[in-house]
């Protein structure tokens, strides 16, 4: 990101009102990010929240569910876990809202450990480390992040997705360095 001068800040500043308006709604039409800012910022609130929270758990539910039917099922999963994350990131970004940040990845998490447990362990080891990577930043989120009241909430689907990922994927450093339970 760049570093905004005094100079570009002074001229900002400059811009009729009306000139800024239309940028505004310039790149808000071309980026979702700056739309859903404004949206929450300005425009609905906690509603605009609330909002994308539902439509991002749809979204993060329907690449998890419906991972692809063509090639090896473990590289597929490992794709849709990974365009899941860009969609729980965008979400975090905008709104800051940690919980609800915990909550997506524990949606995603669910789904992937009630669905595709099976296919944990395989020679294709990309979706055991992708699982294993959100497993952590789950981890981490709630541990270090969140209020320790939250962790109570966490602590059993956590503990459950530790056990299997040590069970099945130990064979991975990166697992095998991970805690065994919280």
């Amino acid at each position: 990101m760049p570093r905004l001068s005094k100079e570009f800040k002074q001229a900002i500043q400059e811009i009729p009102v009306e000139e800024l308006q239309k940028l505004v709604i310039q790149f808000a039409s071309k980026n979702p990010e700056i739309y859903d800012f404004i949206n929450l910022q300005y425009v609905n609130g906690t509603d605009a929240e609330d909002e994308l929270f539902e439509e991002t758990k749809e979204k993060v539910s329907d690449e998890i569910l419906f991972p692809g039917e063509r090639g090896i099922v473990q590289k597929n999963l490992a794709k849709a876990i990974a365009k899941s994350v860009e969609y729980i990131n965008h979400f975090a970004k905008v709104t800051k809202n940690e919980k609800k940040e915990a909550e997506l990845l524990l949606n995603l998490l669910n789904d992937v450990f009630e669905n595709y447990t099976d296919e944990l362990g395989t020679c294709w080891t990309v979706f055991d480390s992708k699982l294993a990577i959100t497993t952590n930043r789950m981890y981490n989120l709630v541990t270090k992040k969140l209020h320790e009241d939250y962790r109570i909430e966490f602590a059993e689907p956590m503990n459950r997705f530790l056990e299997i990922l040590q069970t099945k994927s130990n064979h991975l450093d990166y697992v095998y360095d991970m805690p065994k339970s919280m």
